[in-house]
């Protein structure tokens, strides 16, 4: 059903996607947007059905508010970089069947969803998207006079959402009928799990080796976010003939875009990354420019730093952590590894044996990422 849905609903924007950029040797940086739009209408149809379906097992209001919350975060929120890149790949790599692709990328992207729900757990996140989160939505909608803990029930109800959400993604993945792609997905869900449990272990220590600060990066973000969706779409496609280059790509493409998030919360624009800035000094995680303080800053500002790790950040504070990050050398350095690897990544593709076109499809998505402030 969702594939013939599917394939009847995408027919005419497939005709509009073929002739405006797949076969494009000029591809434009409206790419991703073009993708976007086709993409959103898909997944929009996908949860509108798993929601309908769910809504069947109970009429209890505070589950079915908790999902519909869940279900806007999907559908309102992201950048859809995971199936993009998935997308790319597969046609890439010379694949044609656009409706299992969509739900392959349909799958990465709902998955993604349950890692951030789960994610803003750990974290206390306040907002995800312009919108609450989705623990503090549920506790914003608990009444005070019921009984139990709130902030209890609303992490609880939270982790379930992300719980349903993982289904979900999973299913979509799973009816791509490609085991290869399927056992490439679930290693993914391992290698993600470790990252983000390095993650939270950090989180206990006042000092981590760059060694294994560079593999919960490797694991978290780039094999996450870059490696594994480019060799899913590879697979899906039937194909290993660039398996190194997705590999080489999305290890450098990975580790930039971790820097950038890095660099974001030390002295990124609120207003547009929706968050805070030095919410990672506050959790006391541990990132590649406190790194940088701590094992090549002067000697004052790594006690300065260390003292206000994974404290509270007020105003006045702030105003010393980005005075210190701009003196000791960190943003500055942050700045160059982000453009080396930009480098690094545009050679790699210039010099690799693909199409033209297709290279210029992949430097298209390079220079968004490149461009990138939230």
């Amino acid at each position: 059903m969702l594939l013939q849905a599917t394939t009847r609903n995408f027919r005419g924007l497939l005709t509009f996607i073929r002739s405006n950029w797949l076969s494009n040797p000029k591809t434009k940086d409206s790419d991703l947007l073009s993708f976007q739009k086709s993409f959103n209408i898909e997944l929009r149809k996908y949860l509108d059905k798993k929601v309908s379906v769910y809504g069947r097992l109970t009429e209890e209001s505070l589950i079915q508010k908790t999902t519909e919350h869940v279900v806007s975060l999907i559908n309102d929120g992201g950048k859809r970089i995971r199936p993009y890149i998935c997308f790319l790949a597969y046609h890439t790599e010379g694949g044609h069947d656009q409706a299992t692709i969509l739900k392959v990328g349909i799958g990465l992207e709902i998955f993604h969803a349950f890692a951030l729900i789960h994610d803003d757990i750990i974290d206390g996140g306040k907002e995800r998207h312009g919108l609450p989160t989705t623990h503090e939505f549920v506790h914003a909608a608990l009444v005070d006079n019921e009984k139990g803990s709130k902030k209890r029930i609303a992490e609880s109800m939270a982790l379930l959402a992300g719980d349903l959400v993982f289904s979900w993604a999973n299913e979509a993945i799973m009816r791509s009928g490609n085991k290869e792609a399927q056992d490439l997905y679930f290693n993914m869900i391992e290698e993600t799990v470790a990252g983000q449990m390095l993650d939270v272990a950090f989180m206990s220590k006042e000092r981590v080796d760059s060694k294994t600060l560079l593999r919960k990066n490797e694991l978290k973000t780039a094999r996450y976010s870059f490696v594994n969706p480019m060799l899913i779409g590879a697979a899906e496609a039937g194909s290993h003939d660039h398996d190194i280059f997705y590999t080489k790509l999305g290890m450098i493409l990975g580790q930039a875009f971790q820097i950038q998030d890095d660099l974001l919360d030390i002295a990124g624009d609120s207003e547009k990354t929706g968050k805070t800035n030095m919410l990672d000094i506050q959790d006391g995680q541990h990132t590649f420019i406190t790194q940088y303080v701590f094992v090549y800053g002067k000697e004052h500002d790594s006690d300065v730093l260390a003292s206000l790790f994974g404290k509270p950040v007020d105003d006045a504070s702030r105003k010393v952590l980005s005075a210190l990050f701009e003196s000791s050398g960190s943003i500055s350095y942050a700045e160059t590894e982000i453009a080396s690897l930009f480098s690094e990544a545009r050679e790699l593709i210039e010099t690799s044996n693909m199409k033209l076109s297709d290279k210029e499809k992949w430097l298209a998505l390079m220079r968004l990422l490149d461009k990138r402030k939230s």
